[in-house]
């Protein structure tokens, strides 16, 4: 009888055990909390994304942080537009990345004021560069811990090697020398410069040369006034048209696309081209490498030398991407945590390199790149900060010699603008200005319009609107 009795005591405390266990599992797992995050082409369609957000996740567990990310599903279409909507419908995610559209909502409350987070962070406060902190200080609702996205000119270096005004123009950059070296290459091309539909990317070379060092620059009464409006924007015109009329200019940029534009520079029917400094050159420069051998790799041109030298200003009125965190979210701090250790050694490592096994192996502390790794982009940041690039086995190396170039450049050419947020009151009147200055700009470039129609065209963009920004500005930079 006192077997049976202790037998059913050694089951019943057995079963307790069992029990307990099993609740303490559960009340672990109650302690992680689901975040839900919005990401601009991200689905867990994807097997390679799940997979990765699931080692994401672990990463974060193992970090002490007890959070795991949830990514919402978009429809298919534009992603700010279907962020818009379901944003206004009253859906919001604790984690938002924006590429556009994030001011309406930071204006009705619903973004989240980062600036304690961030000062009280392990590591986003460090990883900040000068004109992410401009930019934070702002406008502080987007974080994008990543190189500023300067556009910056390039060509094949073979090419360059075999014109005889490359040496000059590296050595003195002058518009004069690069005009002599446009004319060399225009007779091997169908064009030198392809562009996308826009001047963005030969501004990027010509901007500050002709004293376009900011978007609004101080008249001989020391009133600012917009650049693209001032007498150095029409001599820059002048200048661009003149290289249209040559065929130096695509003769077809207006109706490009990025892809067009790739597409003719790989295809070398141009010859410069520009991408933003970093990740985009060195896709460019594997892309080129691809499709004309090795000797096609790319050499970064610098600014062109004038009035001034420098790529396009930054703006540091605020980011133009990033994620922002949700104000009425219930765990604000854990989704900045989750944003924080995106920063940290191991979170580089995920993000830059993706998944082990699949986009990269690890040995002796080494990290080698599979040819996976080529489609790989980070999902929150492309920060270098805590992340050893010497790591990289040699033989893959994150970045080619041409991103690391363009990085270089960048940071020795940039220079900081003085463009500031459009208050509501004006976006309007600053959009029709805009439209209506870019209109007259490609009239200008491709021969419709000329010197002639130039007072006419500073009157109408007064009219539309140019005038009352332009007032504003005034009083937000004297």
């Amino acid at each position: 009888m006192k077997k049976k009795w202790m037998a059913a005591l050694l089951s019943l405390s057995m079963a307790a055990s069992v029990f307990t266990a099993a609740g303490a599992k559960a009340e672990a797992a109650e302690d992680v909390t689901t975040l839900r995050v919005v990401l601009k082409g991200i689905s867990m369609e994807d097997e390679r994304q799940r997979v990765w957000f699931d080692e994401y996740n672990k990463a974060l567990a193992e970090a002490g942080i007890p959070a795991k990310l949830e990514v919402v599903e978009m429809q298919s279409g534009t992603y700010s537009d279907n962020l818009a909507l379901m944003l206004s419908g009253g859906d919001i995610p604790d984690l938002i990345y924006f590429q556009g559209g994030d001011q309406v909502f930071a204006s009705q409350g619903v973004l989240e004021d980062l600036t304690p987070y961030i000062e009280n962070s392990k590591y986003v406060k460090d990883a900040l560069e000068d004109f992410q902190k401009e930019r934070l200080a702002n406008y502080p609702y987007l974080l994008f811990v990543t190189p500023a996205l300067t556009p910056v000119p390039v060509i094949r270096t073979d090419i360059l090697e075999g014109c005889e005004t490359a040496e000059a123009v590296l050595a003195d950059p002058t518009i004069d020398n690069y005009t002599k070296l446009f004319e060399e290459l225009k007779t091997d091309h169908e064009a030198v410069w392809g562009l996308d539909g826009s001047l963005k990317g030969i501004n990027a070379m010509f901007d500050q040369a002709f004293g376009l060092t900011t978007t609004w620059i101080k008249d001989d009464s020391g009133q600012y006034v917009y650049g693209r409006v001032s007498d150095k924007s029409l001599e820059q015109l002048k200048y661009y048209a003149e290289l249209y009329k040559k065929g130096i200019i695509d003769q077809d940029y207006l109706n490009a696309n990025w892809e067009v534009k790739e597409n003719d520079f790989y295809g070398n029917n141009t010859a410069i081209i520009s991408g933003n400094q970093g990740a985009v050159i060195d896709l460019y420069n594997s892309n080129q490498k691809a499709a004309n051998g090795d000797g096609a790799a790319l050499t970064v041109l610098p600014p062109a030398k004038g009035e001034a030298q420098g790529y396009l200003p930054l703006d540091v009125s605020k980011e133009s991407r990033g994620f922002a965190i949700s104000a009425v979210s219930e765990n604000k701090d854990l989704a900045f945590e989750v944003l924080d250790f995106a920063v940290s050694g191991p979170g580089r490592v995920l993000d830059l390199l993706g998944t082990k096994d699949a986009d990269y192996t690890e040995a002796d502390g080494k990290y080698t790149l599979l040819p996976a790794h080529d489609n790989w982009y980070a999902n929150f940041f492309e920060t270098f900060q805590n992340f050893d690039l010497a790591a990289m086995d040699p033989e893959t190396p994150y970045w080619s010699d041409a991103a690391l170039s363009s990085a270089e450049l960048t940071a020795k050419y940039s220079s900081m603008d003085n463009a500031f947020v459009i208050p509501e009151e004006h976006i309007v009147n600053w959009d029709a200005a805009e439209t209506k200055a870019a209109e007259f700009m490609a009239d200008f470039v491709i021969g419709n319009k000329t010197e002639a129609d130039w007072d006419a065209f500073v009157e109408e963009w007064n009219s539309v609107g140019g005038a009352a920004v332009t007032e504003y500005a005034n009083t937000v930079l004297n």
